[in-house]
């Protein structure tokens, strides 16, 4: 990949001055190299990729917990089949669950809405998971599919179906079916707020956390609950991070961190 550095606005008074890093795919190179080196889509025709929190599950690491066999039984009802976006049908009935599931949402509405119906009707969009109930629309996920990787869409669901988890079922029962399916990994977005928690609950869960993929979820909690405290500098420069997850001393994590990922995803793939 060929990398840009974006600057944002910078915290001059805590001499903070961050870049945002985005990248491009050069020719012949795969999209699952963008994915595999944290960054995801910043542009549904995949001409932009942005490094990021990215969050995934390992398949070949999954198993089902306790919690997914119990909402797997309550959901016994929902069916749901991985379908080539273009054999899907938005008809009218899947229309209407979309909006009957943001009607029932408070913040930032319209923008979610319209997000949602942009990433359906997209290139990126190669795949939807259908879910039904008594061939009634149950839920719907936008996938991309490449690569054997797999990232999980924008969800919508039946809001009546919320007291028996459906929207944790949704991720889950997919996860299984790609698994089996062959997949390799499936990438479910990025984790900054503490709702965006809810991906982690899956065996095989990892983070990318700036230098190599992490299945901590301790130093994830940190990273969400404790941002207040390091507001104003870098995590790598904060002594509370550094002590619980770099040995106290950021020169450690150059024999820590993943340098065969800054190799071009050919090299890697001979090594």
């Amino acid at each position: 990949m060929k990398v840009a550095f974006s600057e944002v606005a910078p915290d001059y008074t805590n001499y903070v001055f961050p870049y945002h890093v985005w990248g491009f795919l050069e020719e012949g190179e795969e999209v699952g190299s963008a994915y595999a080196q944290g960054f995801l889509p910043a542009a549904y025709d995949l001409s932009r990729f942005y490094l990021t929190r990215s969050v995934r599950v390992d398949l070949h690491q999954f198993e089902e917990t306790g919690r997914t066999r119990y909402v797997r039984r309550r959901c016994a009802s929902i069916g749901h089949a991985l379908v080539p976006r273009a054999a899907f049908e938005v008809s009218p009935e899947w229309r209407e669950l979309a909006e009957k599931y943001y009607a029932t949402q408070e913040i930032s509405v319209e923008y979610r809405r319209s997000r949602f119906f942009e990433m359906l009707d997209s290139p990126w969009c190669t795949h939807v998971m259908a879910y039904t109930e008594d061939d009634r629309p149950a839920g719907l996920v936008p996938l991309f599919v490449r690569d054997r990787i797999v990232q999980y869409g924008i969800p919508v669901y039946d809001p009546s179906l919320r007291s028996i988890s459906i929207g944790y079922h949704m991720m889950a029962a997919a996860l299984g079916s790609l698994r089996s399916a062959g997949f390799g990994h499936v990438y479910l977005g990025s984790c900054y707020t503490a709702g965006d928690l809810y991906k982690t609950r899956f065996t095989g869960f990892q983070f990318f956390n700036g230098y190599q993929w992490s299945a901590s979820r301790d130093e994830l909690h940190f990273f969400v609950d404790r941002r207040p405290e390091v507001t104003g500098q870098h995590f790598l420069g904060s002594a509370p991070y550094l002590d619980a997850h770099c040995d106290g001393e950021p020169g450690r994590l150059a024999g820590r961190a993943d340098v065969t990922r800054l190799l071009p995803y050919t090299e890697r793939k001979e090594r």
